[in-house]
Protein backbone atom coordinates (compact mmCIF):
# COMPACT_ATOMS: atom_id res chain seq x y z
CA UNK A 1 0.00 0.00 0.00
CA UNK A 2 1.47 3.53 -0.87
CA UNK A 3 2.00 6.01 2.08
CA UNK A 4 2.19 9.99 2.32
CA UNK A 5 5.36 10.90 3.72
CA UNK A 6 4.69 14.23 5.43
CA UNK A 7 7.78 16.18 6.64
CA UNK A 8 6.08 17.03 10.14
CA UNK A 9 6.58 14.88 13.42
CA UNK A 10 5.57 17.29 16.06
CA UNK A 11 5.90 20.91 16.41
CA UNK A 12 8.50 20.27 19.43
CA UNK A 13 10.53 18.12 17.17
CA UNK A 14 10.98 18.80 13.69
CA UNK A 15 13.71 20.92 12.34
CA UNK A 16 12.36 23.90 10.40
CA UNK A 17 14.07 25.90 7.82
CA UNK A 18 13.59 29.17 5.66
CA UNK A 19 14.86 29.57 2.10
CA UNK A 20 17.36 32.80 2.33
CA UNK A 21 17.85 35.05 -0.27
CA UNK A 22 21.40 35.77 -0.36
CA UNK A 23 21.15 38.89 -2.71
CA UNK A 24 18.73 40.40 0.36
CA UNK A 25 19.48 38.39 2.93
CA UNK A 26 15.76 37.79 3.83
CA UNK A 27 13.91 34.58 4.52
CA UNK A 28 11.22 33.22 2.80
CA UNK A 29 10.24 31.72 -0.41
CA UNK A 30 12.16 31.88 -3.54
CA UNK A 31 10.29 32.01 -6.45
CA UNK A 32 9.86 29.25 -8.42
CA UNK A 33 11.71 26.60 -5.89
CA UNK A 34 8.48 25.61 -4.20
CA UNK A 35 6.63 24.35 -7.80
CA UNK A 36 6.86 20.80 -8.05
CA UNK A 37 8.05 21.50 -11.71
CA UNK A 38 10.74 23.56 -10.05
CA UNK A 39 13.98 22.75 -13.08
CA UNK A 40 16.89 23.67 -10.70
CA UNK A 41 17.44 27.20 -12.58
CA UNK A 42 21.33 27.43 -12.71
CA UNK A 43 21.15 31.24 -11.27
CA UNK A 44 19.25 30.14 -8.34
CA UNK A 45 21.49 27.17 -7.16
CA UNK A 46 22.99 26.57 -4.87
CA UNK A 47 19.66 27.21 -2.86
CA UNK A 48 20.64 28.62 1.18
CA UNK A 49 18.53 27.84 3.61
CA UNK A 50 18.34 29.20 7.25
CA UNK A 51 17.34 26.47 10.13
CA UNK A 52 14.24 28.14 11.86
CA UNK A 53 13.70 25.75 14.82
CA UNK A 54 16.56 24.32 18.15
CA UNK A 55 17.39 21.13 16.97
CA UNK A 56 21.19 20.48 16.73
CA UNK A 57 20.70 16.81 15.13
CA UNK A 58 18.87 16.83 11.83
CA UNK A 59 16.82 13.82 10.44
CA UNK A 60 17.09 12.32 6.88
CA UNK A 61 13.88 13.94 5.02
CA UNK A 62 13.08 17.50 6.20
CA UNK A 63 11.18 20.01 4.82
CA UNK A 64 12.62 23.42 3.12
CA UNK A 65 10.05 26.01 4.35
CA UNK A 66 7.24 25.19 2.56
CA UNK A 67 4.83 22.21 1.15
CA UNK A 68 6.60 20.70 -1.50
CA UNK A 69 10.14 21.71 -0.73
CA UNK A 70 11.60 18.36 0.63
CA UNK A 71 15.19 17.95 1.63
CA UNK A 72 16.61 14.98 1.69
CA UNK A 73 20.08 13.65 3.06
CA UNK A 74 22.83 11.78 1.24
CA UNK A 75 21.77 8.12 2.45
CA UNK A 76 17.82 8.94 1.91
CA UNK A 77 18.95 10.00 -2.09
CA UNK A 78 21.09 6.93 -2.20
CA UNK A 79 17.91 4.90 -1.07
CA UNK A 80 15.50 6.68 -3.69
CA UNK A 81 17.96 5.68 -6.50
CA UNK A 82 18.43 2.33 -5.27
CA UNK A 83 14.64 1.78 -5.04
CA UNK A 84 13.60 4.36 -7.98
CA UNK A 85 16.38 4.89 -10.20
CA UNK A 86 15.98 7.86 -12.71
CA UNK A 87 12.35 9.10 -11.44
CA UNK A 88 14.10 12.41 -9.23
CA UNK A 89 16.28 15.21 -9.44
CA UNK A 90 18.40 16.60 -6.91
CA UNK A 91 19.43 20.05 -6.44
CA UNK A 92 22.60 21.17 -4.06
CA UNK A 93 21.96 23.14 -1.00
CA UNK A 94 23.62 25.38 1.33
CA UNK A 95 21.93 24.75 5.25
CA UNK A 96 22.61 27.45 7.42
CA UNK A 97 22.17 25.79 11.02
CA UNK A 98 21.82 28.15 14.25
CA UNK A 99 24.47 26.66 15.97
CA UNK A 100 26.97 27.72 13.20
CA UNK A 101 27.30 25.46 10.98
CA UNK A 102 27.18 25.58 6.79
CA UNK A 103 26.41 22.16 5.68
CA UNK A 104 27.26 21.58 1.96
CA UNK A 105 26.72 18.59 -0.17
CA UNK A 106 25.13 16.84 2.90
CA UNK A 107 21.28 17.44 2.12
CA UNK A 108 19.47 18.09 -1.24
CA UNK A 109 16.42 19.69 -2.59
CA UNK A 110 14.68 16.78 -3.78
CA UNK A 111 12.03 17.23 -6.84
CA UNK A 112 10.36 14.62 -8.89
CA UNK A 113 11.50 13.79 -12.55
CA UNK A 114 8.17 12.75 -13.69
CA UNK A 115 4.45 12.24 -12.31
CA UNK A 116 2.39 9.35 -12.21
CA UNK A 117 -0.57 10.68 -14.80
CA UNK A 118 -4.32 10.09 -13.57
CA UNK A 119 -3.19 7.79 -10.51
CA UNK A 120 -5.71 9.10 -8.25
CA UNK A 121 -9.00 7.67 -8.18
CA UNK A 122 -10.96 11.12 -6.90
CA UNK A 123 -14.27 9.77 -6.49
CA UNK A 124 -12.72 7.76 -3.89
CA UNK A 125 -10.18 10.56 -1.79
CA UNK A 126 -9.96 13.60 -0.30
CA UNK A 127 -8.68 15.65 -2.97
CA UNK A 128 -10.34 18.51 -4.97
CA UNK A 129 -9.61 19.29 -8.91
CA UNK A 130 -9.26 22.93 -9.17
CA UNK A 131 -9.69 24.43 -12.40
CA UNK A 132 -7.75 26.61 -14.66
CA UNK A 133 -8.99 27.91 -18.11
CA UNK A 134 -11.58 24.80 -18.53
CA UNK A 135 -8.59 22.19 -17.55
CA UNK A 136 -7.52 20.45 -13.95
CA UNK A 137 -4.70 22.77 -12.63
CA UNK A 138 -3.99 21.14 -9.41
CA UNK A 139 -5.75 18.81 -6.42
CA UNK A 140 -6.80 20.79 -3.47
CA UNK A 141 -6.47 18.63 -0.56
CA UNK A 142 -6.00 18.66 2.90
CA UNK A 143 -3.20 18.27 5.25
CA UNK A 144 -3.87 14.44 5.80
CA UNK A 145 -5.64 13.56 2.77
CA UNK A 146 -6.84 9.96 1.96
CA UNK A 147 -5.61 8.91 -1.73
CA UNK A 148 -7.01 5.83 -3.51
CA UNK A 149 -4.37 5.05 -6.19
CA UNK A 150 -4.67 2.95 -9.22
CA UNK A 151 -3.09 -0.22 -8.53
CA UNK A 152 -1.84 0.13 -12.59
CA UNK A 153 -0.62 3.15 -12.46
CA UNK A 154 2.13 2.77 -9.16
CA UNK A 155 2.71 -0.75 -10.18
CA UNK A 156 6.66 -1.09 -9.52
CA UNK A 157 7.24 2.46 -8.55
CA UNK A 158 8.42 3.35 -4.41
CA UNK A 159 8.62 7.42 -4.81
CA UNK A 160 6.29 9.26 -6.45
CA UNK A 161 3.65 11.91 -6.66
CA UNK A 162 0.49 12.70 -9.12
CA UNK A 163 0.63 14.69 -11.43
CA UNK A 164 -2.03 17.02 -10.29
CA UNK A 165 -0.76 16.82 -6.15
CA UNK A 166 2.90 16.94 -6.95
CA UNK A 167 3.84 18.38 -3.68
CA UNK A 168 2.90 14.77 -1.83
CA UNK A 169 6.05 13.01 -1.58
CA UNK A 170 4.52 9.01 -1.84
CA UNK A 171 6.21 5.65 -1.29
CA UNK A 172 5.72 2.24 -1.83
CA UNK A 173 5.17 -0.07 1.58
CA UNK A 174 8.61 -1.91 0.64
CA UNK A 175 10.30 2.12 -0.14
CA UNK A 176 8.87 2.66 4.19
CA UNK A 177 10.11 -0.86 5.33
CA UNK A 178 13.44 -0.06 3.50
CA UNK A 179 13.46 3.70 5.17
CA UNK A 180 12.42 2.81 8.89
CA UNK A 181 14.87 -0.31 8.72
CA UNK A 182 17.90 2.33 7.57
CA UNK A 183 17.29 4.46 11.14
CA UNK A 184 15.43 7.46 8.62
CA UNK A 185 13.26 9.65 10.53
CA UNK A 186 11.74 12.94 10.19
CA UNK A 187 8.33 12.61 9.17
CA UNK A 188 5.28 11.06 10.10
CA UNK A 189 3.29 8.64 7.18
CA UNK A 190 -0.58 8.58 5.76
CA UNK A 191 -1.33 5.49 4.87
CA UNK A 192 -2.98 5.65 1.24
CA UNK A 193 -4.90 2.94 -0.81
CA UNK A 194 -4.87 0.93 -3.76
CA UNK A 195 -7.69 -0.46 -6.28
Amino acid sequence: MPWILHESISDEEDVTWAMLDTKTGRQGFIEGVSSPRFSGDPKLLPIHFVQTSDQTEFTHFMRGGGLGVHLVSRAFRDLIEEMDPGHSHYYPVILHCNDGRVLEDAYFLHKFADFIEDGIIVDESSVEPVMRRGKIGFYSSNAWPKLVWRSDKIKGRHVFADRFLGDRFCVSDAFLAAAEGRGFGGFSKIESFIK
